[in-house]
Protein backbone atom coordinates (compact mmCIF):
# COMPACT_ATOMS: atom_id res chain seq x y z
CA UNK A 1 0.00 0.00 0.00
CA UNK A 2 1.35 3.30 -0.77
CA UNK A 3 2.32 5.95 2.10
CA UNK A 4 0.10 9.13 1.12
CA UNK A 5 2.24 11.88 0.00
CA UNK A 6 1.09 14.51 2.70
CA UNK A 7 3.21 17.44 1.02
CA UNK A 8 -0.15 17.33 -1.99
CA UNK A 9 -2.35 17.10 0.81
CA UNK A 10 -1.14 20.45 2.75
CA UNK A 11 -0.69 22.54 -0.16
CA UNK A 12 -4.03 22.03 -1.42
CA UNK A 13 -5.51 22.00 1.84
CA UNK A 14 -3.64 24.36 3.97
CA UNK A 15 -2.42 26.57 1.68
CA UNK A 16 -5.63 26.41 -0.23
CA UNK A 17 -8.73 24.84 0.14
CA UNK A 18 -8.74 23.48 -3.29
CA UNK A 19 -11.30 21.62 -5.34
CA UNK A 20 -11.01 18.42 -7.55
CA UNK A 21 -11.51 20.86 -10.48
CA UNK A 22 -8.95 23.58 -9.28
CA UNK A 23 -6.46 20.62 -8.73
CA UNK A 24 -6.72 19.69 -12.06
CA UNK A 25 -6.53 22.79 -13.58
CA UNK A 26 -3.30 23.42 -11.60
CA UNK A 27 -1.37 20.17 -12.97
CA UNK A 28 -3.10 21.23 -16.52
CA UNK A 29 -4.36 17.29 -16.79
CA UNK A 30 -7.45 15.38 -16.19
CA UNK A 31 -4.95 12.48 -14.58
CA UNK A 32 -4.56 13.78 -10.69
CA UNK A 33 -6.42 10.49 -9.15
CA UNK A 34 -2.91 9.64 -7.42
CA UNK A 35 -2.60 13.52 -6.10
CA UNK A 36 -6.38 13.56 -5.41
CA UNK A 37 -6.20 10.27 -2.90
CA UNK A 38 -3.38 11.69 -0.89
CA UNK A 39 -5.59 14.89 -0.50
CA UNK A 40 -8.36 13.21 0.93
CA UNK A 41 -6.07 11.24 2.60
CA UNK A 42 -4.45 14.16 4.08
CA UNK A 43 -8.01 16.32 4.89
CA UNK A 44 -9.51 12.70 6.65
CA UNK A 45 -7.82 13.60 9.58
CA UNK A 46 -9.49 16.51 10.02
CA UNK A 47 -12.65 16.21 8.89
CA UNK A 48 -15.85 16.54 11.39
CA UNK A 49 -19.03 15.19 10.30
CA UNK A 50 -21.79 18.00 11.28
CA UNK A 51 -25.38 17.54 11.92
CA UNK A 52 -26.60 19.01 8.95
CA UNK A 53 -28.23 16.38 6.56
CA UNK A 54 -28.63 16.69 2.07
CA UNK A 55 -31.94 15.54 0.29
CA UNK A 56 -30.64 12.05 0.62
CA UNK A 57 -29.82 12.36 4.54
CA UNK A 58 -26.43 11.93 4.14
CA UNK A 59 -24.21 14.20 6.45
CA UNK A 60 -21.95 17.22 5.48
CA UNK A 61 -18.81 17.53 7.04
CA UNK A 62 -16.70 20.27 7.82
CA UNK A 63 -12.62 19.82 7.48
CA UNK A 64 -11.62 21.57 10.22
CA UNK A 65 -7.55 21.97 9.25
CA UNK A 66 -5.04 23.84 10.85
CA UNK A 67 -5.95 27.34 9.36
CA UNK A 68 -9.53 27.25 9.33
CA UNK A 69 -9.32 26.77 13.02
CA UNK A 70 -6.68 29.00 13.61
CA UNK A 71 -8.83 31.81 11.60
CA UNK A 72 -11.89 30.87 12.99
CA UNK A 73 -10.37 31.05 16.76
CA UNK A 74 -8.00 34.21 15.99
CA UNK A 75 -11.49 36.41 14.55
CA UNK A 76 -13.46 35.23 17.94
CA UNK A 77 -10.68 36.82 20.00
CA UNK A 78 -10.60 39.47 17.25
CA UNK A 79 -14.47 39.92 18.33
CA UNK A 80 -13.88 39.55 22.15
CA UNK A 81 -11.39 42.28 22.27
CA UNK A 82 -13.57 44.43 20.07
CA UNK A 83 -16.68 44.17 22.41
CA UNK A 84 -14.62 44.92 25.23
CA UNK A 85 -14.07 48.16 23.21
CA UNK A 86 -17.46 48.75 22.55
CA UNK A 87 -18.65 48.19 26.01
CA UNK A 88 -15.97 50.54 27.56
CA UNK A 89 -17.14 53.63 25.43
CA UNK A 90 -20.24 56.00 26.55
CA UNK A 91 -23.40 54.98 25.71
CA UNK A 92 -23.74 57.93 23.02
CA UNK A 93 -21.09 56.37 21.22
CA UNK A 94 -22.18 52.72 21.51
CA UNK A 95 -25.33 54.04 19.62
CA UNK A 96 -23.25 55.94 17.22
CA UNK A 97 -21.97 52.55 16.51
CA UNK A 98 -24.52 50.38 16.47
CA UNK A 99 -26.59 52.82 14.04
CA UNK A 100 -23.09 53.08 11.55
CA UNK A 101 -23.11 49.32 11.26
CA UNK A 102 -27.22 49.23 11.26
CA UNK A 103 -27.46 51.60 8.29
CA UNK A 104 -24.86 49.26 6.24
CA UNK A 105 -27.02 46.35 6.58
CA UNK A 106 -29.85 48.50 5.76
CA UNK A 107 -27.98 49.40 2.52
CA UNK A 108 -27.13 46.05 1.63
CA UNK A 109 -30.98 44.98 1.81
CA UNK A 110 -31.84 48.10 -0.40
CA UNK A 111 -28.85 46.89 -3.42
CA UNK A 112 -29.89 43.40 -2.90
CA UNK A 113 -34.18 44.55 -3.77
CA UNK A 114 -32.69 47.05 -6.44
CA UNK A 115 -34.52 49.85 -4.07
CA UNK A 116 -33.16 53.42 -4.72
CA UNK A 117 -33.03 55.31 -1.68
CA UNK A 118 -30.12 58.11 0.12
CA UNK A 119 -27.99 57.28 2.46
CA UNK A 120 -29.58 59.91 4.20
CA UNK A 121 -33.41 58.56 4.39
CA UNK A 122 -31.52 55.28 5.50
CA UNK A 123 -30.26 56.62 8.41
CA UNK A 124 -32.98 58.21 9.34
CA UNK A 125 -34.80 55.54 8.94
CA UNK A 126 -32.51 53.71 11.04
CA UNK A 127 -32.75 55.63 13.50
CA UNK A 128 -36.65 55.84 13.43
CA UNK A 129 -36.68 59.29 12.35
CA UNK A 130 -39.59 58.72 9.45
CA UNK A 131 -43.35 58.73 10.69
CA UNK A 132 -45.10 57.30 7.68
CA UNK A 133 -42.55 55.21 5.49
CA UNK A 134 -43.78 54.93 1.42
CA UNK A 135 -44.97 51.94 -0.12
CA UNK A 136 -41.80 51.27 -2.16
CA UNK A 137 -39.55 50.86 0.91
CA UNK A 138 -41.62 48.27 2.16
CA UNK A 139 -38.67 45.76 2.63
CA UNK A 140 -36.63 47.44 4.00
CA UNK A 141 -39.31 48.92 6.95
CA UNK A 142 -39.68 45.35 7.64
CA UNK A 143 -35.68 44.48 7.75
CA UNK A 144 -35.27 47.57 9.95
CA UNK A 145 -38.36 46.01 12.03
CA UNK A 146 -36.94 42.28 12.46
CA UNK A 147 -33.29 43.82 12.68
CA UNK A 148 -34.07 45.35 15.75
CA UNK A 149 -36.09 42.15 16.72
CA UNK A 150 -32.79 40.25 15.86
CA UNK A 151 -30.87 41.99 18.39
CA UNK A 152 -32.88 42.00 21.08
CA UNK A 153 -33.12 37.99 21.49
CA UNK A 154 -31.55 36.09 24.07
CA UNK A 155 -31.83 32.34 22.43
CA UNK A 156 -31.72 31.09 19.34
CA UNK A 157 -35.24 28.16 18.97
CA UNK A 158 -37.64 27.55 16.24
CA UNK A 159 -39.97 30.18 17.23
CA UNK A 160 -37.66 32.54 17.09
CA UNK A 161 -36.53 31.74 13.47
CA UNK A 162 -40.04 31.99 12.73
CA UNK A 163 -40.62 35.08 14.57
CA UNK A 164 -37.81 36.98 12.18
CA UNK A 165 -39.16 35.42 8.97
CA UNK A 166 -43.01 36.60 9.73
CA UNK A 167 -41.61 40.12 10.64
CA UNK A 168 -39.56 40.33 7.17
CA UNK A 169 -42.04 39.65 5.47
CA UNK A 170 -44.16 42.28 7.21
CA UNK A 171 -46.39 39.81 9.34
CA UNK A 172 -46.91 40.69 13.18
CA UNK A 173 -45.24 38.06 15.55
CA UNK A 174 -48.97 36.78 16.18
CA UNK A 175 -49.23 35.91 12.02
CA UNK A 176 -48.99 32.14 11.14
CA UNK A 177 -45.69 31.39 9.51
CA UNK A 178 -45.59 30.88 6.10
CA UNK A 179 -43.33 27.79 5.27
CA UNK A 180 -43.18 26.35 1.36
CA UNK A 181 -45.69 24.29 0.76
CA UNK A 182 -43.92 22.85 -2.69
CA UNK A 183 -40.63 22.48 -4.35
CA UNK A 184 -39.55 25.79 -6.19
CA UNK A 185 -37.52 25.62 -9.15
CA UNK A 186 -34.94 28.75 -8.80
CA UNK A 187 -33.48 30.05 -11.84
CA UNK A 188 -30.39 31.43 -9.94
CA UNK A 189 -29.81 29.69 -7.14
CA UNK A 190 -29.37 25.70 -8.25
CA UNK A 191 -28.93 23.71 -4.92
CA UNK A 192 -31.61 20.85 -4.50
CA UNK A 193 -34.36 21.74 -2.29
CA UNK A 194 -35.79 19.07 0.38
CA UNK A 195 -39.65 18.25 0.01
CA UNK A 196 -41.58 20.76 1.82
CA UNK A 197 -42.65 17.98 3.87
CA UNK A 198 -39.06 17.46 5.62
CA UNK A 199 -38.18 21.18 6.11
CA UNK A 200 -39.12 20.72 9.68
CA UNK A 201 -36.92 17.87 10.19
CA UNK A 202 -33.90 19.88 8.42
CA UNK A 203 -34.37 22.93 10.77
CA UNK A 204 -33.99 20.60 13.96
CA UNK A 205 -30.75 19.39 12.62
CA UNK A 206 -29.69 22.84 12.23
CA UNK A 207 -30.42 23.79 15.50
CA UNK A 208 -28.86 20.35 16.69
CA UNK A 209 -25.85 21.25 14.92
CA UNK A 210 -25.38 25.37 16.27
CA UNK A 211 -24.95 23.96 19.63
CA UNK A 212 -22.02 21.44 18.51
CA UNK A 213 -19.45 23.13 20.68
CA UNK A 214 -16.68 20.93 18.86
CA UNK A 215 -17.14 23.41 15.74
CA UNK A 216 -16.00 27.09 16.21
CA UNK A 217 -18.71 29.62 16.83
CA UNK A 218 -17.96 31.34 13.16
CA UNK A 219 -18.46 28.31 11.45
CA UNK A 220 -21.53 27.32 12.83
CA UNK A 221 -23.03 31.06 12.02
CA UNK A 222 -21.85 30.65 8.65
CA UNK A 223 -23.57 27.59 8.09
CA UNK A 224 -26.67 29.19 8.88
CA UNK A 225 -26.67 30.53 5.38
CA UNK A 226 -25.42 27.89 3.71
CA UNK A 227 -28.51 25.63 4.96
CA UNK A 228 -31.28 28.67 4.07
CA UNK A 229 -29.28 28.56 0.45
CA UNK A 230 -30.81 24.88 -0.08
CA UNK A 231 -33.49 24.43 2.21
CA UNK A 232 -35.35 27.74 1.59
CA UNK A 233 -37.91 26.89 4.11
CA UNK A 234 -40.27 29.69 4.00
CA UNK A 235 -42.46 31.12 1.29
CA UNK A 236 -40.36 34.40 1.41
CA UNK A 237 -37.33 36.40 2.88
CA UNK A 238 -34.89 33.09 3.18
CA UNK A 239 -31.71 35.23 2.59
CA UNK A 240 -32.61 38.07 4.68
CA UNK A 241 -33.70 35.37 7.58
CA UNK A 242 -30.59 33.52 7.55
CA UNK A 243 -28.19 36.51 7.59
CA UNK A 244 -30.47 37.96 10.73
CA UNK A 245 -30.15 34.13 12.37
CA UNK A 246 -26.03 34.46 11.84
CA UNK A 247 -25.89 37.84 13.35
CA UNK A 248 -28.11 36.51 16.74
CA UNK A 249 -26.45 33.32 16.62
CA UNK A 250 -23.27 35.18 17.65
CA UNK A 251 -25.04 37.72 19.87
CA UNK A 252 -26.76 35.09 22.10
CA UNK A 253 -23.74 33.23 22.31
CA UNK A 254 -21.25 35.66 23.81
CA UNK A 255 -19.71 38.01 21.38
CA UNK A 256 -22.78 40.19 22.20
CA UNK A 257 -23.76 43.50 19.75
CA UNK A 258 -20.46 43.39 18.38
CA UNK A 259 -21.08 39.83 16.81
CA UNK A 260 -24.50 40.75 15.74
CA UNK A 261 -22.72 43.63 13.84
CA UNK A 262 -20.89 41.56 11.17
CA UNK A 263 -21.88 41.66 7.89
CA UNK A 264 -23.78 38.43 6.75
CA UNK A 265 -26.09 40.13 4.60
CA UNK A 266 -23.28 40.64 1.86
CA UNK A 267 -23.18 37.04 1.93
CA UNK A 268 -26.65 35.38 2.10
CA UNK A 269 -27.67 38.16 -0.75
CA UNK A 270 -24.48 36.88 -3.11
CA UNK A 271 -25.90 35.91 -6.41
CA UNK A 272 -22.92 35.65 -8.74
CA UNK A 273 -22.34 32.82 -10.82
CA UNK A 274 -18.94 31.83 -8.98
CA UNK A 275 -20.78 32.21 -5.87
CA UNK A 276 -23.56 29.57 -6.56
CA UNK A 277 -20.71 27.21 -8.40
CA UNK A 278 -19.14 26.73 -5.45
CA UNK A 279 -22.26 25.88 -3.22
CA UNK A 280 -23.05 23.07 -5.90
CA UNK A 281 -19.32 22.30 -5.44
CA UNK A 282 -20.45 22.10 -1.25
CA UNK A 283 -23.31 20.16 -2.06
CA UNK A 284 -21.96 17.69 -4.58
CA UNK A 285 -18.53 17.04 -2.06
CA UNK A 286 -20.73 17.39 1.26
CA UNK A 287 -17.85 19.32 2.56
CA UNK A 288 -18.94 22.59 4.04
CA UNK A 289 -15.12 24.27 3.89
CA UNK A 290 -15.57 24.87 0.42
CA UNK A 291 -17.87 27.57 1.62
CA UNK A 292 -16.49 28.48 4.78
CA UNK A 293 -13.09 29.75 4.28
CA UNK A 294 -13.45 32.50 1.59
CA UNK A 295 -16.29 33.26 3.78
CA UNK A 296 -14.87 33.30 6.70
CA UNK A 297 -11.99 35.50 5.55
CA UNK A 298 -14.86 37.97 4.10
CA UNK A 299 -15.59 38.21 8.16
CA UNK A 300 -12.09 38.63 8.79
CA UNK A 301 -12.43 41.97 6.57
CA UNK A 302 -15.62 43.31 7.91
CA UNK A 303 -14.03 43.27 11.25
CA UNK A 304 -11.73 44.70 10.31
CA UNK A 305 -13.55 47.53 9.58
CA UNK A 306 -15.52 46.93 12.74
CA UNK A 307 -12.53 47.64 14.74
CA UNK A 308 -11.40 50.64 12.99
CA UNK A 309 -14.63 52.53 13.62
CA UNK A 310 -14.41 51.13 17.50
CA UNK A 311 -10.69 53.10 17.16
CA UNK A 312 -11.99 56.13 16.27
CA UNK A 313 -15.11 56.11 18.73
CA UNK A 314 -12.23 55.37 21.50
CA UNK A 315 -10.17 58.39 20.77
CA UNK A 316 -13.15 60.27 20.49
CA UNK A 317 -13.88 59.07 24.20
CA UNK A 318 -10.50 59.90 25.28
CA UNK A 319 -10.82 63.43 24.03
CA UNK A 320 -14.15 64.25 25.70
CA UNK A 321 -12.76 62.73 28.38
CA UNK A 322 -9.79 64.66 28.69
CA UNK A 323 -12.07 67.92 28.31
CA UNK A 324 -12.84 69.42 31.67
CA UNK A 325 -13.80 72.54 33.56
CA UNK A 326 -11.11 73.98 36.10
CA UNK A 327 -11.94 75.77 39.68
CA UNK A 328 -12.66 79.01 37.74
CA UNK A 329 -15.07 77.59 35.44
CA UNK A 330 -13.23 77.67 32.51
CA UNK A 331 -13.14 75.22 29.71
CA UNK A 332 -9.57 72.98 29.81
CA UNK A 333 -9.28 71.35 26.10
CA UNK A 334 -6.74 68.45 25.52
CA UNK A 335 -3.00 69.10 24.05
CA UNK A 336 -4.22 68.29 20.53
CA UNK A 337 -7.98 70.30 20.56
CA UNK A 338 -8.45 73.59 20.13
CA UNK A 339 -11.55 76.03 20.56
CA UNK A 340 -13.17 77.75 17.63
CA UNK A 341 -13.57 81.62 19.08
CA UNK A 342 -17.49 82.13 17.23
CA UNK A 343 -18.36 85.44 16.34
CA UNK A 344 -21.05 87.37 19.25
CA UNK A 345 -24.00 86.37 16.84
CA UNK A 346 -23.06 82.51 17.08
CA UNK A 347 -24.15 82.66 20.26
CA UNK A 348 -27.85 83.55 19.77
CA UNK A 349 -27.76 80.30 17.05
CA UNK A 350 -31.22 78.82 17.56
CA UNK A 351 -31.84 75.60 19.06
CA UNK A 352 -32.69 73.50 15.75
CA UNK A 353 -33.09 69.96 16.77
CA UNK A 354 -32.82 67.09 14.14
CA UNK A 355 -36.04 66.76 12.05
CA UNK A 356 -37.45 63.71 11.11
CA UNK A 357 -39.34 65.81 8.15
CA UNK A 358 -37.80 66.80 4.88
CA UNK A 359 -39.95 69.87 4.99
CA UNK A 360 -39.26 70.63 8.64
CA UNK A 361 -35.78 70.82 7.16
CA UNK A 362 -36.23 73.04 4.00
CA UNK A 363 -37.79 75.21 6.27
CA UNK A 364 -35.44 75.55 8.97
CA UNK A 365 -32.37 76.06 6.18
CA UNK A 366 -35.02 79.22 4.76
CA UNK A 367 -35.32 80.47 8.60
CA UNK A 368 -31.56 80.13 8.74
CA UNK A 369 -30.59 82.04 5.50
CA UNK A 370 -32.73 85.04 6.68
CA UNK A 371 -31.04 85.19 10.26
CA UNK A 372 -27.19 84.77 8.35
CA UNK A 373 -27.55 85.61 4.39
CA UNK A 374 -23.76 85.30 4.38
CA UNK A 375 -24.48 81.47 4.21
CA UNK A 376 -24.77 79.22 1.31
CA UNK A 377 -27.80 77.21 0.28
CA UNK A 378 -26.37 73.77 0.67
CA UNK A 379 -24.67 75.04 3.95
CA UNK A 380 -27.64 76.29 5.33
CA UNK A 381 -29.54 73.25 4.06
CA UNK A 382 -26.71 70.76 6.13
CA UNK A 383 -27.20 72.42 9.27
CA UNK A 384 -30.76 72.11 9.67
CA UNK A 385 -30.71 68.87 9.43
CA UNK A 386 -27.31 68.36 11.82
CA UNK A 387 -27.32 70.13 14.26
CA UNK A 388 -27.71 67.18 17.11
CA UNK A 389 -25.18 68.89 20.12
CA UNK A 390 -23.30 65.82 21.00
CA UNK A 391 -23.51 64.07 17.58
CA UNK A 392 -20.62 64.53 15.56
CA UNK A 393 -20.29 65.38 11.93
CA UNK A 394 -18.21 64.97 8.54
CA UNK A 395 -16.96 66.22 5.21
CA UNK A 396 -18.02 63.19 3.70
CA UNK A 397 -21.19 63.40 4.93
CA UNK A 398 -21.71 67.08 3.31
CA UNK A 399 -20.53 65.54 0.22
CA UNK A 400 -22.69 63.11 -0.41
CA UNK A 401 -26.15 64.60 1.35
CA UNK A 402 -25.18 67.53 -0.44
CA UNK A 403 -24.36 65.86 -4.16
CA UNK A 404 -21.24 68.27 -4.03
CA UNK A 405 -17.41 67.56 -5.10
CA UNK A 406 -15.35 66.83 -1.99
CA UNK A 407 -13.64 70.32 -2.09
CA UNK A 408 -16.98 72.21 -1.76
CA UNK A 409 -17.69 70.18 1.23
CA UNK A 410 -14.58 70.87 2.90
CA UNK A 411 -14.71 74.58 2.45
CA UNK A 412 -18.29 74.68 3.26
CA UNK A 413 -17.71 72.81 6.80
CA UNK A 414 -14.45 74.82 7.37
CA UNK A 415 -16.55 78.33 6.76
CA UNK A 416 -19.19 76.78 9.36
CA UNK A 417 -16.84 76.05 11.72
CA UNK A 418 -15.16 79.99 11.48
CA UNK A 419 -18.81 81.03 12.18
CA UNK A 420 -19.22 79.64 15.42
CA UNK A 421 -21.96 77.22 14.03
CA UNK A 422 -19.75 74.05 14.32
CA UNK A 423 -16.57 73.40 16.44
CA UNK A 424 -14.31 71.47 14.58
CA UNK A 425 -11.84 68.74 16.30
CA UNK A 426 -9.37 65.85 15.35
CA UNK A 427 -10.06 62.57 15.45
CA UNK A 428 -6.85 60.63 14.33
CA UNK A 429 -6.39 61.99 11.28
CA UNK A 430 -9.74 62.82 10.30
CA UNK A 431 -11.56 65.99 11.44
CA UNK A 432 -14.97 66.13 12.74
CA UNK A 433 -17.35 68.73 13.49
CA UNK A 434 -19.72 68.91 16.66
CA UNK A 435 -22.36 71.63 16.52
CA UNK A 436 -21.75 74.83 19.00
CA UNK A 437 -24.47 75.05 21.54
CA UNK A 438 -26.15 78.14 22.23
CA UNK A 439 -26.09 79.86 25.85
CA UNK A 440 -29.65 78.65 26.73
CA UNK A 441 -28.36 75.38 26.44
CA UNK A 442 -24.84 75.58 27.69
Amino acid sequence: MAIPNIKDGKRFSEDVYASKEEVKAIYNTSDIESVWDNILSYRYFYDAETDIQDTSNSHYKICLTRKLLGQAYSLQLKLSKDLVDFISLPSLLQGQFLLERQVTSLTHTAKANSISISSNTIRRMANNEIESIPGDLFILKAFNTAFKKASQLEKIELEDIETLNKLLSGMSEEDRVKYRNETNIDIINPLLEPNSEDIPSHLEHLLTFLKDNDIPLLLRALTIIYVFDYLRPFEYCNEATGALLSKAFLKVNGLGLVGFTLDFESIAYSQGQSFFARLKNVESSLDLTYFLQPTLAFLSMDENNAASLLKEYSIQALQNKQTSVNPTGEETLAPNEFKVEADPVSYALPSFPMSSNMNEIEATARKLKEVYPQLKKKQAHFYAGHCTVGLYYTIEQFKKEENTVYETARTSMEDLANRGFYRKEQIGKKFVYTPVPNEHNS
